[in-house]
């Protein structure tokens, strides 16, 4: 096997005199093996001359390959679009990271190719390019096997482990303790966290591993999701890798001080009884890692790493009245590019019923000259604005005309919020959609009553169980699936009328919290797990308190506690301070571990008493 660095730098590129010996440009990792099949990891601006590099070597022949991402951040995917092997025709290339939250991978690499920041779409690559979401598992490419495994970085990301040739090699870039006293030295063990990343890197022939900071530097840096070199010692010590490199240099860190930042770490592997090598990645080194005997560490219970994208999340809904032919085609045309549900209606009632039933997130009326007994679409705006608040004066209503009618967007009578001068370019008419959409996005959303909320509450109440004592029969079984999927949070939540109640809880010390902070509310709107990879990330939960608070979720996966009547009482959920993802194995055992919880719940109620509407 044969790794090769392109990239080093994290954060920005930093092109320059003072960073000629370690390079400038941001991560990118070629891996070849003895048989000749390409991986590259990480996509930065060290992309560029990788491309480059393939195609002379390739001496016109099809230059296939595989690409592995990290994570969406910037500085890991800005190459892409100047890896110059997926613009050749005959060229065949795979492209794998994790999704994040309800996008695929493909709709998120294909952001940074918008027409608004590049002139070339990701649709115009002339390569085969297959896109494929990844979770935590193991996968085959040619003759290379590798696991997959989520490390601590404010965006979900993956670290790989790459077997081949009888050499193993482990990437883990962008990566903080899990235990931040950890960053300044100790014991590896005290965090089970910590402790299992070491162990996705145990007996590696070369890690190479996010080393961004030193130890005094860390306070300024906490939760920005990278390493100190301390840490990375510890980490290799813990699992016993065969050598080290110190990689996502930071953009401020020159040659110089790299050099100084590879002695400490030396000194520090020194002190602490870590004998394999320690340097520093430099662009154009070449590490050959040779048939060392090494057997895989993957377990039999591990699942595929690749799993099919996720359903998109919704983009919002427009409602459109319009007469003129022309006007309706732009408008309705730029909603759809914007991927909203669009509504096209050329009747004033027929658009105010839908508007009045469906609540869309923006409203386009437009403007008609010489209207009549309806004022133009004024009247239509009067009774939007006459709707029940708070939706009736908080929607964005934009109108459509003419310069000469143009109307004060603050005037009090008319009830618009904006005025949109006709004719104007699809492009802007996006651009205005997207952004009355955005500013009414709420980023912490209360899940509303369920449709049998009655006889849920009864279903509830009759289980006799609401703040009663902690028991064993319920404990386990958090302290199991907590095990199970590695997480430091476990609950069994009941959502009762105006709160969420524990009966069961590890890793929190609440015994409750309001209805509207739960999370476990809108889990039990469906019948299967509601996962959250990253709540940061998601609209509903993003401002939420227990996302913004001292709690820090960043991950939830919530399995409804359904009666034999139907009711879903509550939860058995998991919380994590990390994004993630569950694999099929895992989601299978949430599902297997919360009927066990469902069983406690009913043992010993008849279920004549928790299926009864209340006063009857």
């Amino acid at each position: 096997m044969q790794v090769t660095f392109w990239g080093t730098r994290g954060s920005i590129a930093k092109a320059g005199p003072s960073t000629l010996r370690y390079g400038g440009n941001t991560s990118c990792v070629e891996v070849r093996s003895d048989a000749g099949t390409a991986i590259v990891i990480d996509c930065g601006t060290g992309a560029h001359a990788l491309g480059q590099e393939l195609l002379a070597r390739g001496g016109g022949a099809p230059v296939d390959g595989h690409i592995l991402i990290s994570h969406t951040h910037w500085d890991h995917i800005q190459g892409l679009p100047f890896f110059a092997p997926l613009f050749e025709p005959g060229n065949n290339w795979h492209i794998y990271g994790p999704s994040g939250a309800g996008t695929s991978l493909s709709d998120i690499l294909a952001g940074q190719m918008e027409y608004r920041y590049f002139p070339v779409s990701i649709q115009q690559l002339g390569a085969n390019v297959d896109y494929h979401d990844l979770v935590e598992g193991v996968l085959d490419l040619g003759d290379i096997h590798i696991r997959t495994h989520y490390l601590n970085h404010p965006a979900l990301t993956l670290g790989y482990r790459l077997e081949v040739d009888g050499a193993t090699v482990v990437y883990a870039s962008d990566h903080e303790p899990h235990d931040h006293d950890l960053a300044g030295g100790g014991s590896i063990e005290q965090n089970r966290h910590d402790d299992a990343h070491a162990r996705f890197a145990v007996g590696a022939d070369l890690l190479i591993h996010d080393a961004q900071y030193l130890s005094d530097e860390y306070a300024d840096h906490l939760g920005w999701g990278h390493s100190t070199v301390e840490y990375v010692i510890d980490i290799a010590r813990r699992a016993q890798v065969g050598q080290v490199a110190l990689y996502h240099h930071d953009p401020l860190r020159t040659d110089d001080r790299v050099d100084e930042l590879v002695q400490i770490a030396r000194e520090y592997a020194t002190a602490t009884g870590y004998s394999g090598a320690v340097f520093a990645a430099a662009e154009g080194m070449t590490v050959d890692l040779r048939h060392a005997g090494r057997t895989s560490t993957t377990s039999g219970r591990e699942s595929p790493a690749i799993r099919q994208p996720e359903l998109p999340r919704r983009a919002g809904a427009v409602a459109i009245f319009a007469l003129t032919p022309e006007v309706a085609t732009v408008l309705n045309d730029a909603a759809v590019a914007e991927e909203f549900d669009v509504t096209l209606r050329h009747d004033l009632q027929a658009a105010f019923d839908i508007i009045r039933s469906e609540h869309p997130s923006v409203i386009v009326v437009e403007a008609v000259e010489n209207a009549g007994a309806d004022d133009g679409g004024f009247d239509l705006v009067a009774a939007i604005r006459a709707l029940p608040a708070p939706y009736g004066m908080e929607v964005p209503v934009i109108m459509v005309g003419g310069a000469s009618g143009r109307r004060r967007p603050d005037a009090s009578e008319t009830g618009i919020t904006e005025w949109l001068v006709w004719p104007s370019s699809p492009f802007y008419v996006r651009t205005k959609l997207r952004a009355w959409h955005l500013r009414g996005t709420e980023r912490w959303q209360n899940a509303p009553l369920t449709p049998d909320e009655d006889r849920r509450i009864a279903s509830l109440h009759a289980l006799d169980v609401l703040d009663t004592a902690p028991e064993d029969r319920f404990d386990r079984y958090t302290a199991e699936i907590s095990a199970l999927l590695d997480v430091p949070v476990a609950l069994v939540s009941l959502v009762d009328t105006d709160r969420q109640w524990f009966k069961s809880r590890q890793g929190v010390d609440v015994a409750e919290t309001p209805r509207d902070m739960s999370l476990c509310a809108h889990a039990i709107h469906g019948s299967d797990v509601l996962i959250v990879p990253d709540a940061l990330a998601d609209p509903r939960f993003a401002d939420n308190p227990l996302v913004q608070g001292p709690s820090r979720f960043r991950f939830y996966a919530g399995m409804p506690l359904t009666l034999a009547d139907g009711s879903r009482v509550g939860t058995l959920c998991v919380a994590d301070n990390r994004p993630r993802q569950l694999n099929e194995v895992q989601l299978d055992e949430l599902r297997r571990v919360a009927g066990l919880v469902v069983r406690e719940l009913e043992a010993g109620v008849p279920l004549a008493s928790h299926a009864q509407e209340p006063g009857t």
